[in-house]
């Protein structure tokens, strides 16, 4: 009889192992793939998001990949999970140009470049004339001296959307009427190519002393521009040099605008932090009872200094995101970043919140403003999450949203509120909670062990993405991070 059991005990025992040893299989697999496959940069990004140190020879190893969107993610992989959170020069150096280019410019735009590693990198005589004027232009908003001499060679190369803009930080008149002239005989492809980065250039680097030049080629023809151009021509005026761009405003569209020109001149003012006045929406026309501009009118007042912005301004401008538009959104979500703490958290604590029946933008511009009070005001987040009916499509979209983020005290803060969330299964929302669970610290239950390694072996309704972070999560619980490591591809 003791033999008997001992021999049930024992299959049992071997059943056991089996099936670990199958989601195991599996989860590897699921990895492998993830990383192997066309769609790989997702699953790469998703892997980025879990911050998770372990990860780190798994990042390097990608380095040397030879697709170039592959070794963007492997090198900002590792700069988000270096002590300094910032770029390698070296391992920047190593890659191809093109995902030189990519990297630096997602780098910057991150905070994951710091002056040091700009300085060493402008001093790398085979960096590319594009993140060359980034980085030198990254310096002067630092308050350094741009480095005339690299100015002034990069004002001579043929790529009239680097020349351009490296001759107004420049400041030499003769060298930017010659780029000028060189980007008037230009194709109509490549001059607009040259334009919008230009523009966009001025934009983000506030260089003010362009206005001088964006005045000539608007009033003066110095460069013919097609409609678009000179719309942005003007928002550039506007948003560096807001006088003389409004003296310029009225005169580029029609004395009866069309739809189309309403909407777009109306926000180009509040993309430009104008708050419209009456004489301007006569100018353009609008009914204030209009359903999109009225709305959009009312808003422009929140672009007052932030102590004067009202209640019913905010309201404004969350019925204006609810509306759904996708531009004005845009800009909504902008200027909803300038605002009080105490109006942000009023916005996007009523934003975050969608009806049954919403559309996939409203879902969508809820999600936005979830994300936004999670970092502004994580209780608040935590206290509708929890008000939320459990299983619905409201509380799925919460969960995704927590999985974004990034910071570690927010993060763990995150897992708690999770704990503490009803599951029953593996739908959408049990899954997306015991992904939270699952990159804190803490060892999982049996069960939820058992779980994660059905989501790691492809069960489990959610995106491939999570399904990526969930083999990663479980193999790494099981004890084996290595052999996840030594699975992956980089071919």
């Amino acid at each position: 009889m003791q033999c008997i059991i001992a021999m049930v005990v024992s299959t049992l025992m071997f059943a056991s192992v089996s099936r670990d040893t199958d989601k195991t299989d599996a989860a590897l697999v699921q990895l492998q793939k993830a990383t192997s496959s066309e769609n790989s940069l997702i699953h790469l990004a998703a892997l980025r998001n879990l911050r998770d140190i372990d990860l780190r020879p798994f990042f390097f190893q990608f380095a040397q990949h030879p697709d170039w969107p592959v070794q963007v993610h492997a090198v900002l992989g590792l700069a988000e999970l270096s002590d300094e959170q910032t770029i390698d020069p070296w391992l920047v150096q190593q890659v191809a140009p093109l995902a030189r280019e990519h990297l630096l410019l997602e780098a910057i735009d991150d905070g994951l470049v710091q002056k040091e590693q700009m300085e060493s990198l402008l001093k790398w005589p085979l960096l590319e004339n594009t993140p060359k004027l980034w980085l030198i232009s990254e310096l002067s908003m630092l308050g350094e001296e741009p480095n005339k001499t690299m100015l002034r060679e990069l004002s001579s190369t043929t790529e009239l959307s680097v020349a351009m803009f490296a001759s107004l930080l420049l400041g030499d008149e003769e060298v930017i009427d010659e780029v000028t002239r060189r980007l008037r005989r230009a194709s109509s492809i490549e001059k607009d190519k040259a334009l919008q980065t230009t523009f966009e250039m001025i934009r983000q680097y506030e260089l003010q002393s362009a206005a001088v030049w964006l005045k000539d080629i608007i009033e003066n023809n110095a460069i013919v521009l097609n409609d678009n151009e000179r719309y942005f021509a003007l928002h550039t005026l506007l948003k560096i040099a807001p006088d003389e761009g409004i003296a310029l405003w009225e005169s580029q569209f029609p004395t009866e605008p069309s739809r189309k020109e309403q909407v777009r001149y109306l926000l180009i003012l509040l993309e430009s932090d104008i708050i419209p006045t009456s004489k301007m929406i006569e100018r353009l026309d609008i009914d204030l009872d209009d359903s999109l501009l009225g709305l959009m009118a009312t808003s422009g007042a929140v672009n007052k200094p932030i102590d004067r912005v009202t209640d019913s301004e905010v309201d404004a401008l969350a019925n204006l995101i609810k509306r759904g538009h996708r531009d004005s959104t845009e800009w909504a979500f902008d200027a909803a970043q300038k605002l009080s703490e105490a109006n942000q958290i009023r916005l996007y604590g009523e934003l975050a919140q969608f009806e049954d029946d919403a559309s996939l933008r409203r879902r969508y511009s809820a999600s936005r403003a979830f994300r936004q009070l999670i970092t502004i005001k994580p209780e608040k987040a935590w206290e509708l999450l929890h008000e939320t009916k459990d299983d619905s499509a409201q509380q799925e979209y919460m969960l995704f949203e927590m999985l974004q983020i990034t910071d570690d005290l927010i993060m763990n803060d995150a897992i708690e509120q999770a704990s503490m969330l009803k599951r029953i299964g593996v739908n959408k929302a049990d899954v997306m909670t015991l992904l939270l669970m699952a990159r804190g610290q803490e060892p999982l239950p049996d069960i939820d062990q058992k779980y994660l390694g059905i989501i790691a072996a492809g069960g489990g309704d959610v995106i491939q993405p999570l399904k990526t972070q969930a083999a990663w999560l479980y193999l790494k619980k099981m004890g084996l991070a290595d052999k996840a490591l030594a699975a992956v591809s980089t071919q």
